[in-house]
């Protein structure tokens, strides 16, 4: 089974790899897949749903932005505290650090105006985190797909020049 898993992500690493579109198209891809999955969670999975329409009008490589997607699940766990840290920043803490003497003095209405505002400092965390993040990653894609296929290149080219020899 896990032979099995890896073939799949290894031929899916490649196909990303070996894409005819241009490295800017196929880093613009995984960088918005990598956005979607950090504003996912505090949209409650919504999100996920923008993925194929967004990559449709940037006109990208949807196996790229899958891929940017799943990767984006295993850096997120590390981004949890700076987005609500960052979001809280951004739009403001109104109800102080010590939540758990607050919560236990609130009523209904003030339990559901805490967490709409700390759903939306969430989100506007994870938001601009996710931006941040996705600017990093299509540089970062961006750059070793060009020396991916630099190398691939010479290496056609030695081996066009070997057969030639021979």
């Amino acid at each position: 089974m896990l032979k099995k898993l890896y073939r799949k992500m290894r031929y899916q690493y490649l196909k990303l790899l070996r894409s005819k579109g241009a490295p800017s198209i196929v880093a613009r891809s995984f960088s918005l897949g990598i956005f979607i999955e950090f504003i996912t969670l505090p949209t409650l999975g919504s999100a996920f749903l923008l993925l194929y329409p967004l990559n449709l009008l940037i006109r990208g490589n949807f196996a790229a932005s899958l891929i940017g997607f799943v990767m984006g699940k295993f850096i997120l766990p590390l981004f949890f505290v700076l987005n609500m840290s960052v979001g809280n920043l951004l739009v403001g803490n109104k109800f102080g650090q010590d939540v758990s003497e607050q919560m236990s003095h609130m009523g209904f209405m003030m339990l559901w105006q805490f967490i709409k505002e700390k759903g939306i400092a969430f989100f506007v965390g994870s938001a601009a985190n996710g931006s941040i993040v996705a600017i990093i990653c299509y540089v970062l894609v961006f750059y070793a797909l060009q020396l991916y296929r630099k190398k691939r290149q010479g290496r056609r080219l030695a081996l066009q020049l070997e057969k030639d020899v021979k």
